[in-house]
């Protein structure tokens, strides 16, 4: 297993460099020489959604524990997102707080995250690659499941992960992971469900505005608007609203979770009600 944190180990090994202690992550120059892994297991994901690890055959995929996906905190000292800068609102709840391990004695400010949907309307997932390389039929295997969570909380451990995400993931901050931790027979209903088929756009309301209407006019109108932050709260962060202003809600439903099908008719049925008089 080969991670992106290799790179850097690798071109330095080429080069004759040797690594700062802080790296992490492997030269892979004997490794692949010898044909020898560098890793148990690897760690990966995206900032509020699932956080995965595999070791090659299984993938498990950690949903959040609770439908709020918190607590969830940014931690920076540079307030900026890819394509722009923190917005007055996000700071207004900012605190400085102790250094990380991994700042090197320097405070960071937290502040609550605003993630782009939720990872607890797919639910927790357990694959296994032998028989399943598509990742199409979730497992609910205790043993498997038990032993990939056991991973996912050392490589998070060992990642200084702040013990929020542990809260966040239902998973302890120390000692060993048991079978109350466990989610992915508990929340294998959330995994059905999010795997219903989208409808067809013509099912949906044909209002002057409904689901598939860019986001971009619908929140441009001051009624439509409050219906769509309703039902869809990611869409309150200015960053992605942006990002996103030229899709509509029922494009937006196939590639982001926490959009279901339940949530579009929803929505629906609220942008074509009349106004109220």
């Amino acid at each position: 297993l080969v991670q992106t944190v290799d790179f850097g180990p690798t071109l330095l090994d080429f080069f004759g460099v040797p690594a700062p202690a802080l790296m992490q992550g492997s030269a892979l120059g004997g490794a692949v020489a010898a044909d020898t892994p560098v890793r148990e297991a690897g760690l990966f994901g995206a900032f509020g959604g699932h956080v995965n690890v595999t070791d090659g055959r299984y993938v498990y995929m950690r949903a959040c524990a609770r439908p709020s996906n918190e607590p969830l905190f940014e931690h920076t000292l540079m307030p900026t997102h890819i394509s722009s800068r923190f917005a007055p609102e996000e700071l207004a709840d900012a605190e400085l707080i102790e250094p990380l391990p991994f700042t090197k004695g320097a405070p960071v400010l937290r502040m609550p995250g605003r993630p782009w949907g939720s990872p607890y309307a797919y639910g927790t997932m357990l694959f296994d690659l032998d028989s399943d390389p598509g990742q199409r039929a979730p497992l609910l295997d205790d043993e498997a499941e038990l032993r990939m969570a056991g991973l996912l909380t050392e490589l998070m451990r060992a990642c200084d992960a702040p013990e929020s995400q542990f809260v966040r993931l239902g998973l302890p901050v120390s000692g060993d992971v048991d079978r109350t931790h466990l989610l992915a027979r508990a929340q294998y209903e959330l995994v059905l469900a999010s795997s219903q088929e989208l409808p067809d756009e013509g099912e949906f309301a044909r209002a002057s505005a409904n689901v598939t209407t860019p986001l971009g006019e619908l929140l441009s109108d001051g009624r439509a608007r409050a219906a769509v932050l309703r039902h869809l709260p990611l869409v309150a962060n200015p960053d992605f609203a942006e990002r996103v202003a030229a899709r509509s809600p029922w494009q937006l439903a196939a590639v982001t979770p926490g959009v279901s099908v339940s949530v579009l008719r929803s929505l629906d049925a609220e942008l074509a009600a009349p106004a109220p008089r």
